[in-house]
């Protein structure tokens, strides 16, 4: 039985509009065993969920969901008091019923004057019985893994489990032509990468396969999505699909999510609402993404819709907002050359960052009184140990401006490297670094052009070991 966390939050900046003529909706909504309380309608949007409507449960059960206009399309959820539910689709009928069991609700579900919530049902009953057969199978062939000829057998048993499944999804697409159901199973479907010619025994023939495969699936992987669509935007599936493409199908690197994301936005034109939602689920993905380098990936969108204009829901203090983040990662995206400093010691020698010789130069922004600091410093100091005779160096920057605690800590602790600070608060690193908390770590190559940045130590070592060592 599926629980769900109610978001009580109205999705504002969306218009909805009456497209399919009636006047409004109406689903009627019967339980047994449940004689009180009150239902909510609630539906998907993207992979968060979210409250539509109320109805008071009476004493046989019914609960009626009521309105002016209609509901936009999607798949919407029934939640009882106890917060778990069942799903109905919402399409261009809006006037029908449903009928089920408090015990077991989708065992139990069933459908009135609504023929694609009846497809629906049975769609997800089908799935669940091949689920259960698929596992069952999968746990056969990790038993059968000795024994090839009992493998083989289980495998074919599961391709012929899978083409099952295909021919229903085909099955449903020609019977609910046009329906919010076809669209839904077509948008689940993978795409079919075409057969290769690469000889078996060619030269690296593994890579160019992959290479292959994945070039198909970066220009085709939504080729079953139909953005014109605005449905598919309160299911689950779109944010999915796009969140498997950026983490699990693209390489990690700006230089191929920069022009895939475009792409995808692009393709997002073919409907107002379905644009504004992958504009704006790209560019909060990116933006609070923990993955190295991804911050490039948020000012290139930025920069392209949102700073040039096209991004028409955007009051101006979101821009501004926005325009500030640009302008404080920019200077230090991974790729660029690091914003060079000039700054003193504590016997106010100064030291430019750019005139360091090194093959590896850590610029290290930190604070001897930050907890993690005290941590992580003599962890960045077994490092420099270990590599500072083969072309690595660490400029350290302290953070704050008590030059005694600083001094003192630096000579209990022995730090060899060369340690600055900017007493005058003249080098505006702050900004150029983008420095909101202490510690920090830029990695930069010979030409202080940044390799990584916002990494461990232990990460650092990584760097360490394969770029000293080439």
């Amino acid at each position: 039985m599926r629980k769900f966390v109610i978001f009580l939050v109205a999705l504002c900046s969306f218009g909805y509009f009456n497209a399919f003529g009636q006047k409004g909706y109406r689903i009627e909504v019967k339980i047994d065993g449940l004689t009180e309380g009150e239902l909510l309608l609630g539906y998907h949007f993207g992979e968060k969920k979210y409250v539509k409507d109320t109805a008071k449960v009476n004493s046989n059960g019914i609960a009626i969901f009521e309105g002016d206009t209609l509901l936009p399309g999607g798949i919407y959820l029934v939640i009882l008091p106890e917060k778990n539910y069942f799903e109905v689709l919402v399409d261009k009928n809006q006037q029908f019923s449903a009928f089920t069991k408090k015990d077991n609700l989708l065992e139990n579900l069933e459908f009135k004057n609504s023929s694609i919530n009846k497809g629906f049902i049975d769609y997800q009953r089908f799935m669940i019985e091949m689920q259960k057969q698929s596992k069952e199978l999968s746990e056969q062939l990790k038993e059968a893994l000795s024994d090839s000829v009992k493998s083989e057998e289980i495998r074919q048993k599961m391709n012929a489990l899978n083409d099952k499944v295909m021919a229903y999804w085909d099955d449903i697409e020609s019977k609910y032509k046009g329906t919010l159901l076809a669209s839904i199973i077509r948008a689940m479907r993978n795409v079919d990468v075409p057969k290769h010619n690469i000889p078996p025994d060619s030269p690296k023939h593994d890579s160019l396969v992959w290479a292959h495969n994945y070039n198909f699936y970066r220009h085709h992987y939504f080729d079953n999505i139909d953005f014109s669509d605005a449905r598919l935007l309160r299911t689950p599936i779109l944010e999915s699909k796009i969140n498997s493409y950026f983490d699990r199908v693209l390489l990690p690197l700006p230089d191929s999510i920069i022009p895939a994301a475009f792409d995808l936005i692009e393709k997002a034109r073919a409907n107002k609402e379905m644009f504004q939602y992958v504009l704006s689920t790209l560019t909060n993905k990116f933006q609070t993404s923990d993955r190295m380098g991804m911050d490039g990936v948020f000012v290139a969108i930025a920069e392209k819709y949102y700073l040039a204009g096209q991004a028409w829901w955007a009051d101006q203090k979101l821009i501004d907002k926005i325009a500030e983040r640009v302008k404080a990662i920019k200077p230090n995206i991974i790729g660029n050359i690091a914003p060079d400093l000039w700054l003193p010691n504590p016997n106010s020698k100064y030291f430019r960052l750019s005139d360091i010789n090194a093959k590896i130069t850590v610029v290290y922004f930190w604070d001897p009184e930050c907890s993690h600091c005290k941590k992580e410093t003599p962890k960045l100091k077994t490092v420099y140990e270990k590599f500072k005779d083969k072309g690595f160096e660490v400029y350290a920057v302290y953070t704050q401006g008590d030059q005694p605690k600083w001094m003192e800590y630096i000579e209990k602790n022995q730090l060899p490297w060369i340690n600055v600070w900017d007493p005058t608060r003249s080098s505006n690193f702050r900004n150029l670094y983008d420095i909101y908390a202490t510690p920090v770590i830029y990695v930069l190559d010979k030409n202080k052009k940044i390799l990584a940045k916002r990494i461990s130590v232990e990460t650092l070592e990584k760097i360490l070991a394969e770029e000293l060592n080439k």
